[in-house]
């Protein structure tokens, strides 16, 4: 398995925290965000030839020791974009030879999260989303109004295969759970991924976000949820770095 992680973003909302380095490298209790996950692929087994950072903004500072794609338009480009930059990438160096974990950069795991997506990882068939059921929760923590930046999701509960994904709405069955900026391609269907993003216009490319693209091509993609509680979160404010500083004391 290959995993590219998503370290292109300026965390402009983090002010200081983030005036001379990418958000990734924001430091939480002592260690920045991308070290801990790396330290956490590390003890799992996975061999560092297998990582790759998909960077833009102060892309120099990531980790030399790994291989770096760098999304040059990182300024004007969404999350997908990014992606799209990575598995391309992948493509003309023949790694689509395997399964492709994608993680976004600005997002702590727990330990035991991490392990579970990745031992577990091989059994999964079809683009494979892990959802968190207690988000609420956590976003209490971290907004006023919980719905400010939630987007709904909506699942099977008999198969958790994806309905919807990526609105906002006043309707709160809608939120089932929340994404986490972590999700699976299994090999066979990463061409048929790269397939779909090429379809949509070249301005679509580059404003739409990931989970705009799940809720585009929810049609011809069989996208399916792995529902449950679990310990994470994504740092986009200073109010939420303190928050993960508590959260992962």
């Amino acid at each position: 398995m290959k995993i590219l992680i998503l370290c292109a973003g300026i965390g402009s909302r983090l002010g200081s925290y983030t005036s001379d380095n990418p958000k990734c490298l924001v430091k939480v209790n002592l260690l920045s965000i991308l070290d801990r996950l790396l330290n956490q692929l590390h003890n799992l087994g996975i061999n560092k030839k297998n990582i790759f950072l998909c960077g833009g903004y102060r892309h120099e500072l990531l980790p030399s020791k790994y291989k770096r794609f760098i999304n040059k338009n990182f300024r004007t480009t969404n999350m997908m974009r990014t992606t799209m930059v990575g598995i391309d990438e992948l493509k003309k160096t023949n790694n689509l030879k395997d399964n492709i974990l994608i993680i976004y950069g600005d997002c702590i795991y727990s330990d035991e999260f991490i392990s579970k997506i990745i031992r577990n990882s091989e059994s999964f068939n079809d683009i494979t989303i892990p959802v968190d059921l207690d988000w609420n929760k956590k976003w209490e923590q971290r907004y006023e109004n919980i719905y400010e930046d939630a987007e709904t999701l909506e699942y099977d509960r008999s198969t958790n295969k994806l309905i919807s994904i990526g609105a906002k709405t006043f309707i709160e069955k809608q939120y089932m759970a929340q994404f986490m900026g972590i999700y699976y391609i299994p090999k066979n269907i990463i061409n048929n991924f790269i397939f779909k993003f090429k379809e949509l216009p070249n301005e679509t490319q580059n404003k739409i976000s990931t989970t705009e693209f799940f809720q585009k091509t929810i049609k011809d993609l069989n996208y399916y949820v792995i529902p449950d509680k679990y310990i994470w979160t994504e740092i986009d404010t200073i109010d939420d770095l303190f928050y993960a500083k508590k959260l992962f004391n």
